[in-house]
């Protein structure tokens, strides 16, 4: 079998990309050829590890740019290539109907399964969604969707099969070792408590809250981002104006948050918009609590670890004070989380085995 993952958003340390990554890495295994087709920006160090790292896995890299900036050369490029390689499969990963360009390239092309992947519950571009949604519906074969929220948004009332965004669970395990390790290595102290957030900066994950909420917050109350983006300069202005400096803690995009989890007493999440983020199953299976906005979608409470909160800052203040202590052990509290994730379909094998039941699956 022969298919080909395409990424629509920037191809660097977002949801999305991680996705294609891991389903990619484990299809291999299977002895199927995998392409992964990025078709907007790639992150430099992103792209340098696909190319040598995971093409001795056998993953082969494409990358037609322009998807935003010059749709019709995209468009046709794309057309050319799909209709060059003759893939069984064109799995499509988005927010939104504007994977109608890669369905109807794909459909064009005689490609038989032509699936959309929805991945959150809106999108930034709300009128072209709109003005895509017959051609995507003419276009689209296969609907698979991260959580029953993101597909009712992008499906409507069309039928479309759940596969949760799976990790390896025993990669997330919580470690006391990493966590003395790793406060020891930020210079956080036994008694601070440390408030983390794993995600790109950008308008949905809203990190400028937590910078705001920080300042509010008793002294001992730390914040760690981890991540970059586009409102990177802008939130860390933030810090340097509301002089906490010396409570927040950027690491730029890093390979190891499992590690960095462990150091992390809450995960917070003040997004403006959700789907199904990886970071509270990786934050479950750590044994985290975690604090999150109330426009995250109520399936990802799979583990009973999570609070949902308004956007409100004196709100989140009493939710954080309240919820910041871990009533059990941290080991055992993380053991139960993986079972109970594993049982749910969150194990990157079940994902895989759900996939490819689905690759094989008739039109």
């Amino acid at each position: 079998m022969k298919v080909l993952l395409i990424n629509t958003v920037n191809f660097e340390a977002n949801g999305i990309s991680t996705f294609i990554i891991n389903v990619a890495r484990e299809l291999v295994k299977n002895n199927i050829d995998v392409t992964i087709l990025a078709s907007n920006k790639v992150d430099s160090k992103l792209k340098n590890t696909l190319k040598n790292t995971l093409k001795k896995q056998g993953i082969h890299l494409k990358i037609i740019s322009g998807r935003m900036s010059k749709p019709i050369k995209y468009f046709n490029s794309l057309k050319a290539y799909l209709s060059s390689e003759k893939f069984d499969v064109v799995h499509v990963n988005g927010n939104s109907t504007t994977m109608a360009v890669e369905l109807f390239a794909a459909k064009l092309a005689g490609i038989n399964k032509r699936i959309a992947h929805s991945h959150n519950t809106t999108t930034e571009h709300p009128i072209v969604n709109k003005i895509l949604r017959p051609l995507f519906e003419v276009c689209v074969n296969g609907r698979v969707a991260c959580n029953e929220a993101a597909g009712k948004w992008l499906f409507r009332n069309s039928k479309f099969t759940v596969i949760p965004n799976g990790i390896n669970l025993n990669d997330y395990f919580f470690s006391e070792y990493k966590r003395r390790a790793y406060r020891q290595k930020l210079r956080v102290k036994d008694d601070d408590i440390l408030l983390g957030h794993v995600g790109e900066f950008n308008y949905q994950k809203n990190q400028i809250f937590l910078v705001n909420l920080i300042k509010k917050l008793p002294s001992n109350y730390k914040l760690i981002l981890i991540g970059k983006g586009e409102k990177l300069d802008g939130v860390k202005k933030e810090v340097d104006k509301l002089n906490v400096k010396d409570r927040v803690i950027f690491t730029g995009v890093i390979n190891n948050v499992s590690d960095y989890l462990n150091a992390i007493d809450v995960l917070t999440l003040p997004s403006h918009f959700e789907g199904q983020p990886f970071v509270l199953v990786e934050a479950a299976a750590a044994g985290l609590n975690c604090v999150v906005s109330d426009n995250v979608s109520k399936e990802v409470n799979i583990c009973n670890n999570v609070v949902f909160c308004t956007l409100n800052e004196e709100k989140w203040m009493r939710a954080l004070t309240k919820y910041k202590v871990i009533s059990e052990n941290r080991e055992q509290k993380s053991q139960r989380a993986i079972s109970r994730l594993s049982k749910c379909g969150y194990s990157m094998q079940d994902n895989i085995n759900r996939i490819e039941k689905y690759y094989n699956q008739r039109v």
